[in-house]
C-alpha cells in the first residue's frame, strides 16, 4: 500500500471540508437557502474522504466504502470546476485498487 496516493484523499477531502465550511458562512450570511445541500455534501463528503483515506490502510473495505461514498457526494456540489470530479473519480479508482491489493496481499 506504499503506492497507494493517500495525500490525495486528504488533499481533496479537506478541499471538500474548506469548501462546504465557506460555502455554509456564505449561506448564513445572505441568507440564500440550501444549507441541506451544500453542507452535507462538502463537509459530510470531504469528511468521509478524510476518514475513508486515513483508514484503508488498517480496513480497506471500509476505508473504501467510506472514501467512495465521500467523494461520490463531492462529485455533484463541485461539478462546475471540471478539475475535482475527475480528482475524485481517480480517487475513488485508486483506492478501489488499494483495497483490492490489500485483499490479496500484493502491493499497487
Amino acid at each position: 500500500m506504499h503506492r497507494w496516493p493517500w495525500w490525495l484523499g486528504l488533499v481533496l477531502g479537506g478541499l471538500l471540508v474548506v469548501a462546504g465550511v465557506a460555502e455554509t458562512v456564505r449561506l448564513v450570511r445572505t441568507g440564500d437557502g440550501g444549507l441541506w445541500f451544500w453542507f452535507p455534501t462538502l463537509v459530510g463528503g470531504g469528511a468521509l474522504v478524510v476518514a475513508g483515506t486515513l483508514l484503508l490502510p488498517r480496513s480497506p473495505r471500509l476505508g473504501y466504502v467510506l472514501t467512495t461514498v465521500g467523494a461520490l457526494a463531492g462529485i455533484l456540489p463541485t461539478m462546475w470546476t471540471l478539475v475535482v470530479p475527475v480528482l475524485l473519480v481517480v480517487l475513488i479508482v485508486s483506492a478501489r485498487r488499494a483495497a483490492a491489493a490489500a485483499d490479496t496481499g500484493t502491493t499497487p
